[in-house]
């Protein structure tokens, strides 16, 4: 049934067919047919190509909002965030073609300035996501490392740009519990912990992609454990505690791996004090590389939303975090990342 455009107070709403009657239209009929995609990646002042949609009030119909050929500017996207919209939508057939234009914006230098930083990173984070859900869950490894190699790069560059800025990363990042999100979540953390400890940018862009590996052993776990919404018994948890080893396997004979890559996958778990899994190895047994990825794994585990729980703020994930240093966590790693989400994310006043 192809839709059609209708005229209606001066926009134009996207219909069906015989559909159109408000006992037979369906919002999750038309959400069908279209895809979501965020504010923060739309570049001001450019045409992005695609017809640009807005929900309807009774979620029965979309809205034209703007038109492919017409350009937006600065005014437009102010207009949409002081009202409080956050995504527009898109046609599912334009997918491919969005996902070109984010891959575009990605490819240019940070240290553009025609591109604002933060649609820059809105278009990494949708960027990521993607690469994510597409290479990791086609159960390929040659395609993850390949994929997630050249996101490491990308990622690299902008967190060591001089225009990059903590907040901005923030506030396009998603913190839904799937694996591809906690993943691109962490990878994005472990990069600008990494830069805030003098690491190379290459040194940087390795980090970052072991970031985004780190829970590929996950894939192999069953859905219904991960997203359970109560306590896991013995032997789920028996269960989960196998995806470092899986992972470890997976990628243990890739040669594009490097050795602090894979110990991210490995050892992301392991504790300094030994009562980690899967070995339990304690202090200098484990690589510096896993011992950052764990501490902002479980900071973004704490601060995301999970089946069981609501998302913690981030004084209160600190805290618990704070508990545990130098029995789960390094010192002076945590006391890093607790500097940089004290210094770019808590307001003054809550400290």
């Amino acid at each position: 049934m192809k839709p059609r455009r209708k005229a209606h107070g001066g926009n134009y709403v996207v219909v069906f067919p015989g559909l159109e009657t408000p006992d037979l239209a369906s919002g999750r009929m038309f959400e069908s047919d279209y895809l979501p995609i965020s504010v923060a990646t739309l570049l001001p002042s450019a045409c992005v190509g695609l017809d640009l949609y807005q929900q309807g009030g009774d979620l029965k119909s979309f809205v034209l909002y703007r038109e492919k050929s017409l350009p937006l500017v600065p005014q437009d996207l102010r207009k949409l965030y002081e009202r409080g919209v956050r995504r527009l939508f898109i046609e599912k057939s334009a997918r491919a073609k969005y996902q070109k234009y984010l891959r575009h914006l990605t490819t240019m230098s940070a240290e553009d300035e025609s591109v604002p930083m933060s649609t820059r990173l809105g278009a990494m984070n949708e960027v990521v996501c993607d690469v994510l859900t597409n290479s990791l869950g086609a159960s390929d490894a040659k395609v993850a490392v390949e994929a997630t190699q050249r996101m490491g790069v990308v990622v690299a560059e902008t967190v060591s740009s001089s225009r990059f800025a903590f907040q901005d990363l923030m506030n396009v990042l998603k913190h839904d519990y799937t694996t591809f999100t906690h993943s691109a979540n962490v990878a994005f953390y472990n990069a600008v912990l990494a830069e805030r400890l003098g690491y190379t940018k290459e040194e940087i862009s390795q980090i970052a992609m072991g970031g985004l590996l780190h829970d590929i052993g996950k894939l192999e776990v069953d859905e219904d454990i991960l997203c359970k919404p109560g306590k896991l018994d013995a032997a789920e948890y028996r269960e989960v505690k196998k995806h470092p080893l899986n992972g470890f396997r997976k990628l243990a004979l890739r040669t594009e791996v490097a050795f602090g890559q894979l110990m991210m996958v490995y050892q992301h778990h392991e504790r300094i004090d030994g009562r980690g899994y899967p070995v339990g190895c304690a202090g200098d047994e484990i690589h510096t590389w896993a011992k950052q990825c764990a501490v902002v794994d479980v900071y973004e585990a704490l601060t995301s939303l999970r089946p069981y729980r609501p998302p913690m703020p981030n004084t209160k994930a600190l805290e618990i975090m704070h508990r545990d240093c130098g029995t789960a966590f390094d010192p002076e790693i945590l006391a890093c990342w607790t500097t940089i989400i004290q210094n770019d994310l808590i307001p003054s006043s809550d400290l």
